[in-house]
């Protein structure tokens, strides 16, 4: 079995003072979602054996942030690939992932996490707010082996759900 957990970055600042839209930090909302879905994925024992990371900053925070919260001691790599990122990239990414990695996290952006939920789920439309993430199982001993509408939703979880 594989799993596979897409986490879009907390909200983001648009009024602090930075120079790109990929330094652009997280907000106190973003921030504040960030520990309650790591809090979140510590109590469902969600322990990723790999992250990967899009350089931007505010997912960088939120990894920080969510895998503190979450008690991860993950490998990561940070992706600048991963900052805007087209799906069909994404999804070569995970496919590439080597066969002793069973648990996959990858925080990025949207359209991309929405758009690779979709692919794996047979077309299924899922909300992607901030901070939001979806997890996905597979019957697959290798990632290479994944495949389109294969996936099977084991959470959608919505910060906002969380008190």
């Amino acid at each position: 079995m594989k799993h596979l957990y897409l986490i879009r970055h907390g909200k983001s600042d648009w009024h602090a003072d930075h120079a790109t839209d990929k330094e652009r930090p997280l907000n106190h909302r973003g921030r504040e979602d960030a520990r309650k879905v790591g809090a979140y994925l510590k109590r469902a024992s969600v322990h990723p054996g790999r992250v990967l990371c899009s350089s931007a900053l505010r997912t960088r925070q939120t990894l920080d942030i969510l895998s503190d919260a979450a008690g991860w001691r993950s490998e990561v790599h940070m992706e600048d690939a991963l900052y805007l990122a087209d799906p069909d990239a994404v999804i070569g990414f995970i496919k590439s992932q080597p066969t002793g990695i069973d648990t996959l996290a990858i925080v990025g952006h949207q359209p991309f996490t929405g758009i690779v939920a979709s692919y794996f789920l047979g077309n299924r439309y899922l909300e992607v707010p901030t901070a939001c993430v979806i997890g996905i199982e597979f019957d697959a001993t290798d990632w290479d082996r994944i495949t389109e509408e294969q996936g099977r939703l084991l959470m959608h979880l919505l910060p906002r759900r969380l008190g």
